[in-house]
């Protein structure tokens, strides 16, 4: 319920994409949820072959059903998976996408798996979709996801964790995107009148932010996006804030940096276009 709250209330106020702002809530998309829900049914009827669904699923496999073969695909996606990053000295097996029976007759262990095994494939079958779905649209860079909350601090009000999750998204509380679409902002520069008023002007170069949090900020950006310098960042934009989303360290800056005295930063979007 409070999923959909925050959906309803921050996709109203700044018209983000829809993917993008299941990323910055750390909510997969209901699709890759379904997927992931089917893949453990199926895991626990393939571990107990006794079960009154396995030979349903034998049966279905053997007359190519493609609602039945879909889903084993996925299955066998994963166990290939699992085998590949948690597999131990004695507990591999060979696993081959072209042999979809295959993923039947293994041994019980192999469809075993921990709360942890499962977010890490969850993230990564809503890695790919959220690839596909971005790059259809032109995107260039694609942010990374992930099942974990934004760690907003404990006492932070609605306004401020309002304010943070809107650097991480173009259509924002900033000058230079409310300069399009409110009449009451004059100009898209910063009030401190040395560039235009973005997210990443905020976090490293605004001169009315404290430069020792700006500091902060920028080495966790850089270790976010691959050890990128700024300059080349700086050129992007895009997805880089939302990279480091999941850094404690640097929600708290962020929470700092939009609650300085000197920004004014407005709370509020008034919709009178120009």
């Amino acid at each position: 319920k409070q999923w959909y709250q925050r959906r309803v209330a921050v996709g109203a106020v700044f018209n983000v994409h829809g993917a993008i702002l299941e990323v910055i809530l750390g909510v997969p998309p209901l699709q890759t949820m379904g997927r992931v829900i089917s893949i453990k049914h199926y895991l626990k009827v393939l571990h107990d072959s006794d079960d009154i669904h396995f030979d349903f699923v034998r049966t279905q496999l053997d007359e190519m059903n493609p609602t039945v073969l879909f889903h084993l695909r996925d299955v066998q996606k994963f166990l290939i998976w699992k085998v590949e990053h948690f597999s131990t000295e004695g507990q591999t097996c060979h696993l081959t996408q072209r042999n979809l029976e295959q993923v039947l007759l293994l041994p019980k262990k192999i469809y075993k798996y921990t709360k942890g095994m499962m977010q890490q494939f969850t993230e990564l079958l809503w890695q790919e979709s959220l690839q596909n779905l971005l790059l259809t649209e032109g995107w260039s860079e694609i942010p990374r996801v992930s099942c974990n909350p934004l760690p907003i601090p404990f006492g932070v009000s609605r306004e401020v964790e309002v304010l943070v999750m809107s650097l991480m998204y173009k259509n924002n509380l900033l000058n230079s995107f409310l300069f399009r679409v409110d009449r009451a902002v004059a100009s898209p520069l910063c009030i401190c009148g040395s560039d235009e008023q973005t997210a990443l002007h905020l976090l490293s170069s605004c001169e009315l932010v404290d430069a020792n949090l700006q500091c902060q900020a920028e080495r966790i950006i850089t270790l976010c996006n691959s050890g990128r310098s700024m300059v080349d960042l700086a050129a992007e934009q895009g997805s880089i804030i939302l990279n480091c989303s999941r850094d404690e360290m640097f929600i708290s800056v962020c929470v700092e940096i939009v609650e300085s005295e000197g920004l004014h930063l407005k709370r509020k979007i008034n919709l009178s276009k120009r």
